[in-house]
């Protein structure tokens, strides 16, 4: 096409001069600009469960290399112990009695081999690369009496390197929204001030035997829980006791650690540790491991994986309807005293309250393994293997038990079978 000359030149190029500001000035129309609004939103829709997928694969993956950490440090001690350590160091559930004086806790003695807030985990802190940890807590004997015998002094004098110092190495990333730390309250149980001590929680906990705190003392009677008025258990309970029809005995115990021998069904189908959640409240004891309680040292194969089904909680540890001891419930107070603030089935966190009569208070009690991952919990079994454990796993507390229990318990006599 011939371009214009002369006067025809100047108005063609005035008028697509004129024309091409007009467009430039217009930009885009306010129904394009929604349309682009609308397909970045949709991208970003498609976008954000992926991400959200991926940053939760890499948080599980972190949480069970935690697990497989612990193996190997369950595997060392065993190597060199040629036991696995005691779930609970003393011979008794729930005793802090000392053959010293009260005013020399720093060296105090106790009575049943250690003091009953000893646990597995305390001593595995070495093998764990937390020595400085276990140096602050006394180990290896432990001589210091527990936290709810001491006055704030003695108290934040003798946790002074571990108050409020958190073991990363025992927090599942995928539980990140809640507390790292346990503060609990001051009360006539806990003679302490607010915030004296802020220990450290745990995402994994051992398995212990039976279906509950009773079912794993395997003695029957009040005496294997009461000395007294005290609420103590003070009769020594036999970590390994002999076979019977229904034995439901765990790799964790009390006093004195299992041997490797002794878990029959195979080192492969026995589990040792497994996940479980921290509460949301640094009130909540759920994985605060310095109590002999539910949730706190012991899980127990009772329930199936993240069951809806209530775990059962110590009562005995506040009343709602008293605004001190609401502060101070760290277990999950009895329906006679109102409903537990830490009871949220929402969270998967459903609980109530145990039997909170006598000196048996929270023997009836049991937590079972929960998690914040998709479909089960990662359990690590006395092998050293992580495997991810479905929630739909068969459960039955009843002889010839259901595949889940099986693999809670060393020497039950039956077949796992595929699972």
């Amino acid at each position: 096409m011939e371009r214009p000359t002369g006067s025809h030149a100047v108005g063609f190029r005035e008028h697509f001069t004129v024309y091409s500001h007009k467009k430039l000035a217009a930009g885009f129309t306010l129904v394009e600009l929604l349309v682009v609004i609308a397909i970045i939103g949709i991208l970003i829709g498609m976008l954000l469960p992926a991400v959200q997928s991926a940053r939760e694969v890499a948080r599980a993956s972190h949480c069970a290399n935690n697990l497989k950490q612990l193996g190997v440090a369950l595997s060392t001690y065993e190597s060199a112990t040629e036991r696995f350590p005691p779930g609970i160091g003393a011979t008794v559930w729930q005793s802090g009695k000392d053959t010293s004086s009260a005013t020399n806790q720093a060296a105090a003695v106790p009575l049943y081999g250690f003091f009953a807030w000893t646990y597995s985990l305390h001593m595995l802190l070495p093998q764990l690369e937390e020595s400085a940890y276990y140096d602050a807590l006394h180990g290896p004997l432990f001589r210091m009496k527990g936290f709810h015998a001491m006055t704030l002094t003695s108290a934040t004098s003798l946790y002074a390197g571990v108050n409020g110092v958190p073991i990363a190495s025992l927090l599942c990333p995928s539980d990140a929204q809640q507390p790292s730390c346990w503060k609990p309250m001051n009360t006539t149980i806990l003679p302490m001030q607010d915030g004296a001590v802020r220990l450290a929680k745990s995402n994994y906990l051992g398995v212990f035997s039976g279906t509950s705190v009773a079912d794993g003392l395997f003695v029957t009677g009040s005496n294997c829980f009461v000395n007294g008025s005290t609420g103590y258990a003070e009769v020594p309970v036999s970590p390994l006791p002999p076979r019977k029809a229904s034995d439901r005995r765990a790799l964790f115990g009390y006093g004195t650690g299992t041997p490797l021998q002794a878990v029959k069904d195979g080192a492969s189908n026995t589990m040792a540790f497994a996940e479980y959640l921290k509460g949301t409240s640094e009130r909540d004891g759920r994985g605060a491991f310095w109590f002999n309680d539910a949730g706190m040292q012991m899980l127990h194969a009772t329930n199936r994986p993240n069951s809806s089904a209530d775990d059962i909680l110590n009562p005995a540890r506040g009343n709602p309807t008293n605004a001190t001891d609401k502060l101070n419930d760290w277990g999950c107070v009895g329906t006679n005293s109102g409903v537990s603030s830490n009871n949220m089935p929402a969270l998967n966190l459903p609980c109530k309250g145990g039997s909170a009569t006598g000196g048996a208070t929270g023997s009836d009690t049991f937590a079972s393994p929960r998690s914040r991952h998709r479909g089960g919990v990662y359990a690590l079994f006395c092998d050293g293997h992580v495997q991810l454990v479905s929630d739909s796993i068969e459960s039955n507390t009843s002889s010839p038990y259901g595949t889940w229990q099986r693999l809670a318990w060393i020497d039950d006599g039956q077949q796992i079978g595929d699972w």
